[in-house]
């Protein structure tokens, strides 16, 4: 990991949940807090995104009709879509945006949790080398779980480093209701530990079936979405739980449990701004319905237009030339008559 990602991005990150621990005094909660605050600073682009992806649904049918017009020429079909986006202001791509915003944070959150003495704490190398040598710990700066077992083994031995806490270390501790949030959960080892990633996989199903569900109800023309589009849904219906056990199968279980919470909370995000856009945007769709329609009846209008300038220019031209013809001929018969008369 660079140092620049490490500074300015899980640094910060760290310290909001240092922060959260010192406030709570239980880890567990800490990171249900965390998730929480970011779901919450996230939600005004997730309520942006699912308005955009409800216009784009309504786009899309004009879009095809492009598509179909100028099937010969998708030079020119691309062209027209793209002044379509423009004339809506809506665009495709924005729903890469909060991927963009969301990688970055559970990036961060996985290098806190996994360094805690770096991230969380502040320390530096030195003095973590002294704390595990005062505990009779054989750390390794490129284990990836030495720091979360160091702290784990600092909160069971926390007299014997109590005197480091001037410099910032803390005594931590992961046990959370009976789980160790320090601890990766086996495939091989049948244990408590096993909850995280069933609970991660079955919140995770929930939540894609409550999203397909609910763009349905907040967009019914999706509901004729093309064979492609419908494979992709379902293909993502599979991947994300199995996606989601296996990053609780391979990180520390308090990243499982940020996956859960983060899970349940997209669910009740779900209902909320779908419920809030059907019942509170309507009038304002009905205008944007109305104000489309007349967007594209001008803009065809305008293409009718140029098309009738383009005939009558060609009607010109052939005019002209038939004029020419007139001419050249009338010359032609000029001379004929002059060459008779000369005879």
């Amino acid at each position: 990991m660079g140092k620049f990602f490490g500074i300015v991005i899980v640094r910060p990150l760290g310290l909001i949940l240092m922060g959260l621990y010192s406030l709570i005094q239980n880890y567990g909660l800490s990171v249900i807090a965390f998730t929480i605050i970011v779901k919450l600073i996230l939600l005004p682009f997730m309520y942006h995104q699912k308005k955009n992806m409800k216009k784009m649904t309504k786009v899309q049918g004009e879009a095809q009709i492009i598509q179909k017009r100028y099937a010969k020429n998708q030079a020119k079909a691309q062209e027209e879509i793209q002044k379509l986006y423009e004339r809506e202001n809506v665009n495709p791509m924005s729903g890469c945006l909060l991927s963009f915003i969301t990688l970055p944070i559970m990036m961060a959150l996985y290098y806190a949790v996994r360094q805690p003495l770096t991230y969380m704490m502040g320390l530096g190398d030195e003095t973590i080398n002294k704390i595990a040598q005062a505990v009779g710990y054989t750390f390794e700066k490129s284990s990836v779980n030495g720091q979360i077992e160091l702290s784990k083994i600092v909160h069971e031995n926390w007299d014997a480093v109590s005197s480091f806490a001037g410099e910032g270390l803390v005594n931590i501790d992961f046990n959370f209701f009976g789980l160790d949030l320090s601890a990766v959960p086996h495939w091989n080892q049948l244990n408590v530990l096993w909850l995280v990633p069933v609970l991660s996989g079955v919140t995770a199903l929930i939540s894609s079936l409550i999203m397909q569900r609910m763009q349905k109800i907040q967009n019914p023309a999706s509901a004729n979405q093309n064979d492609q589009m419908a494979t992709t849904m379902n293909t993502m219906l599979i991947l994300m739980p199995l996606m989601s056990v296996w990053i609780a199968f391979s990180l520390p279980a308090s990243m499982g449990l940020y996956w859960i919470v983060n899970n349940v909370f997209t669910i009740l995000q779900e209902f909320l701004l779908t419920w809030f856009i059907v019942r509170f945007n309507k009038q304002e769709e009905d205008s944007e319905t109305i104000a489309r329609r007349e967007r594209e009846e001008e803009h065809q209008k305008k293409i009718e237009n140029q098309r009738e300038q383009q005939r009558e220019m060609q009607r010109a031209i052939a005019a002209g030339e038939v004029q020419r013809e007139g001419e050249v001929s009338k010359n032609a018969s000029k001379k004929k008559k002059k060459g008779q008369n000369k005879k």
